[in-house]
């Protein structure tokens, strides 16, 4: 939680009205998240089909690290749409 005595840089939060996003993809280690950073293109929901019940998830992603999650995950889980 903030506190009022605390300000927040506005500048790192991501959202639709701040122009141009990053990609979210973790390129970091175990240690620390550290995201790509390159010019996202695209929104995707990754949908676990394993029928464990997993939550789906949202991500913003560049062209790349898109290739890479369809590499990952199966095609059928994954819905992508342009930013």
């Amino acid at each position: 939680m903030i506190s009022a005595d605390e300000a927040v840089d506005v500048d790192e939060l991501t959202g639709i009205d701040r122009g141009r996003q990053r990609c979210e993809c973790d390129h970091g280690d175990e240690a620390a998240y550290q995201p790509c950073g390159r010019r996202a293109k695209w929104r995707v929901s990754i949908d676990c089909v394993c029928g464990e019940g997993h939550p789906w998830r949202v991500e913003i992603l560049c062209s790349r690290c898109l290739r890479s999650a369809r590499q990952a995950y199966d095609r059928e889980s994954i819905a992508v749409r342009p930013l």
